[in-house]
């Protein structure tokens, strides 16, 4: 998607907060080095792991800002938003690759004027591949609404011991994934043309291939862990 929406820092986040031992006040940039490199150790270590012991991470866009599919000019925001291009055009019968008709469909604008699209339109449903960001890139805060809502979601995770991070993590990224999808369903209700029409939001290959690809495709791998094999191999293959 063109435009991505944040999430209000879940109210789970709050109470846990209250609970864990953990000055709120402290800010990252006051820490010390080896404190930084712990952190960094972390955030690297939670970079995987999902039902396969994988979850993908966008690479840093070309110099042009966009990805392109072999001969193919049609530009992508991100490597995972190609693949998932890829894989319709191979596996969904007849579905066709138009900028504005089934990739990129406008759905309304944001109020500094950009326009806001849904990634695709497959079959009469409107999807979206959106894995859900929690941690901080040189572009955005994950998928929170500002500094200081990562900052507080940090400080808690940093605070915690493995077993609780890790659930954490996983209540955070459910709320996360409800906040989004709540947020791209409202602006479509106000759609004259998309209101009625439903949406999927998937947050992982293996979400891709359970609600669209066997849903809508043909011929498609047997098993997750070929599909998740082929997502990869597609994955490394863009330049």
């Amino acid at each position: 998607m063109k435009i991505h929406s944040a999430a209000n820092l879940p109210d789970s986040a709050a109470e846990w907060s209250d609970s864990s031992p953990h000055d709120s006040s402290r800010h990252y940039h006051r820490d010390s080095k080896s404190a930084k490199k712990k952190r960094g150790e972390q955030a690297r270590s939670h970079k995987g792991d999902g039902k396969l012991g994988l979850e993908f991470f966008d690479d840093p866009a070309p110099a042009d800002g966009s990805y392109r599919l072999p001969n193919s000019q049609i530009k992508f925001c991100s490597r995972s938003e190609a693949i998932c291009a890829e894989l319709l055009q191979r596996y969904v019968p007849h579905f066709d690759l138009r900028e504005g008709v089934t990739f990129q469909v406008a759905i309304g604008t944001d109020p500094q004027g950009n326009t806001l699209a849904v990634d695709f339109l497959v079959d009469g449903v409107l999807f979206e591949y959106h894995p859900v960001r929690l941690f901080k890139s040189r572009r955005r805060c994950g998928d929170f609404n500002s500094k200081h809502e990562y900052r507080a979601y940090a400080d808690i995770c940093h605070s915690l011991d493995s077993g609780q991070r890790e659930f954490f993590q996983a209540t955070m990224k459910s709320r996360l994934t409800k906040n989004y999808y709540a947020k791209r369903r409202a602006i479509l209700d106000q759609h004259p043309m998309y209101r009625r029409m439903e949406l999927v939001v998937a947050t992982s290959p293996e979400e891709f291939y359970e609600l669209i690809l066997k849903r809508f495709g043909k011929n498609v791998p047997r098993s997750v862990e070929r599909f998740i094999a082929i997502f990869e191999e597609l994955r490394e293959s863009l330049p």
